[in-house]
């Protein structure tokens, strides 16, 4: 019996509002160590949306992966875990790393926030 492996293409978005920088940068070196050939737009500074807070630095990665999609947004989360981010965080304004599957296989599987608004200025 044969077994063939799609790989599908998958972007996700990263975002920081707190010490920016160097949480963008060390989800990048988590991520590249989950998936070998993510590469990574430049980062841009936006403003926080829906919450009161510093600017963020927001980026997307892609990526190619046969991973089903549950199974990203399992990595992911567990990414943002072990870089300290947690759901108490975000209710007081305090993103160290959110990093979201924004599209997997051509299908949009969350809308880029940062990104929609920013286009409509």
């Amino acid at each position: 019996m044969l077994n063939f492996a799609f790989s599908m293409k998958i972007i996700i978005t990263l975002g920081s509002n707190t010490h920016q920088e160097e949480n963008v940068s060390a989800a990048q070196i988590l991520l590249r160590q989950c998936y070998k050939d993510i590469s990574f737009s430049e980062t841009r500074w936006t403003e926080p949306i829906g919450i009161e807070s510093d600017k963020f630095l927001n980026c997307t990665g892609t990526f190619e992966t046969d991973l089903p999609p549950e199974k990203v947004k399992q990595q992911l989360k567990e990414i943002e875990r072990k870089m300290g981010d947690s759901h108490e965080n975000h209710q007081q304004g305090k993103v160290l790393i959110d990093i979201d599957l924004v599209q997997y296989d051509g299908k949009i599987v969350k809308g880029i926030i940062w990104l929609e608004t920013s286009e409509k200025k």
